[in-house]
C-alpha cells in the first residue's frame, strides 16, 4: 500500500491534480473494502458475485421475482432474497423418519429441516441483514449451508 501512496505522491507532485488523486484513492479503498462493507439489504448483482464464487456453485440462474437457483455437487438449491432476509433451501427425494429430521434439528445448528407437505425432507438456513452484515458474513452463511447441505444429505442417506 505504501508503494501506492508513494506513486500517487509523484503523480501529484508532477501533475497537481487533486481530483484524480482522490478517485484513485477511492477506487483502491473500495476494491479493499468489499467484504468489510456493511450492507443491510441485498442486491442480484452482489449475490450473483458471492455466491458464483464459490467452486462447488454450479449452473446459476436467476428465476426472477428475487429467486436464485443452482446447484451443489448435483443438490439443487434456491436463494430467496427478500432485501433485508435471505433463505437458502434445497429439497431431497424420497422417505425419512419424522425422527430422523428430529435428530437433525436437535444436534445442528444454522439450518433447519423439516418434511414438506409431500413428506419429503427439506433444509433451510436464513440470514438477517437488517441492521447491516458484511459481505464476508454473508459468505460465512453460505459456506455454513452449504456444510450443513451435504452434512444432511449424508444424514438423510439409508445406512
Amino acid at each position: 500500500m505504501s508503494e501506492i501512496k508513494a506513486t500517487v505522491g509523484k503523480w501529484v507532485v508532477r501533475h497537481r491534480s487533486w481530483g484524480a488523486v482522490l478517485v484513485i484513492c477511492a477506487l483502491t479503498a473500495q476494491s479493499h473494502a468489499a467484504d468489510g462493507d456493511i450492507i443491510a439489504s441485498m442486491t442480484a448483482g452482489r449475490i450473483e458475485r458471492i455466491i458464483t464464487s464459490f467452486q462447488d456453485v454450479k449452473n446459476f440462474q436467476e428465476r426472477g421475482n428475487n429467486v436464485y437457483r443452482f446447484e451443489v455437487d448435483g443438490l439443487k438449491v434456491l436463494l430467496f432474497n427478500k432485501a433485508e432476509t435471505m433463505q437458502l433451501a434445497a429439497s431431497f427425494s424420497g422417505k425419512i423418519t419424522l425422527s430422523r429430521i428430529n435428530e437433525w434439528n436437535r444436534t445442528k445448528r444454522f439450518t433447519r429441516a423439516y418434511l414438506d407437505n409431500d413428506n419429503e425432507p427439506m433444509l433451510e438456513g436464513d440470514i438477517e441483514l437488517t441492521g447491516g452484515v458484511t459481505e464476508r458474513n454473508v459468505k460465512e452463511w453460505f459456506k455454513t449451508y452449504i456444510a450443513s447441505l451435504k452434512a444432511f444429505q449424508k444424514h438423510i442417506s439409508p445406512e
